[in-house]
């Protein structure tokens, strides 16, 4: 059984906009091949013209695409199943020091819960060209349309960025690739960077 996927920056993006009946479905199908990639009920096939791309069917219109790198498997993105999008794949290596992992539990949090995804959106939705924002505590929560519990104004390890996303409020900006570089309790400001 596997426990936790590397994450593509692309992944976040090509599925947070998606209904939350098909991103619910690609955490199902997520689960079902950590339980056991090998099953052949899934539907894994190799991508034609790739030894290490895999595709996994969500839906009628919707497939996962996997990088595999032993011991490493990288969900590099959704797309149609007719989408050209899926030519050109190439082996990306991701360095260790960039690599977001994340549980299949991670990623039902932030599709399905979607406790922290206007978070990610409105972060992978920041022009490429921008390497750092800074916020108030408040306007993030403006974006939450939610309040943050009180530790986030109260502690700076609150907002200590963590790769295996057992924190979900963490796991949502590192997942959509950025960090967080400087927090200020006094004056609640939180400066991200990316990744």
């Amino acid at each position: 059984m596997m426990r936790d996927f590397a994450l593509d920056n692309g992944f976040l993006q090509s599925c947070i906009d998606l209904p939350v009946k098909i991103r619910a479905r690609i955490v199902s199908k997520l689960q079902a091949f950590a339980k056991d990639p090998r099953d052949r009920d899934l539907g894994v096939a190799r991508v034609e013209g790739s030894k290490s791309i895999l595709s996994l069917p969500v839906s009628d219109g919707y497939r996962i695409y996997l990088g595999r790198e032993k011991p490493v498997i990288t969900l590099l993105f959704v797309d149609r199943n007719d989408s050209a999008a899926t030519h050109g794949l190439s082996k990306r290596g991701l360095s260790p020091d960039h690599m977001v992992m994340a549980s299949v539990e991670a990623l039902e949090t932030l599709l399905v819960e979607e406790k922290y995804l206007l978070l990610a959106r409105h972060l992978v939705r920041v022009p490429a060209a921008t390497r750092e924002l800074q916020f108030q505590i408040a306007e993030i929560e403006k974006i939450l349309n939610a309040h943050l519990p009180p530790e986030a104004r109260r502690f700076p390890n609150w907002w200590a960025n963590q790769k295996s996303g057992k924190r979900a409020h963490a796991f949502a900006w590192m997942a959509a690739g950025w960090l967080v570089a400087r927090i200020d309790i006094k004056f609640a400001l939180v400066k991200f960077v990316r990744r």
